[in-house]
């Protein structure tokens, strides 16, 4: 299980995934609606933390 953690005005934000592509989408949604300091922790504890989209 993927584990998606962050915060918003509201307090942390925290959620799981069954896959790293579904993590991902997450993450990038949560950025886009102005969580800060997301970050994904893989099942072997890897954390990733860039999610911004790349300029076409």
């Amino acid at each position: 299980m993927f584990e998606i953690s962050g915060f918003d005005t509201a307090g942390i934000v925290s959620l799981k995934r069954a896959s790293l592509e579904a993590a991902l989408k997450k993450a990038r949604e949560l950025v886009e609606d102005g969580c800060w300091d997301v970050r994904i922790v893989d099942p072997a504890g890897r954390v990733y933390t860039s999610f911004e989209e790349q300029a076409a």
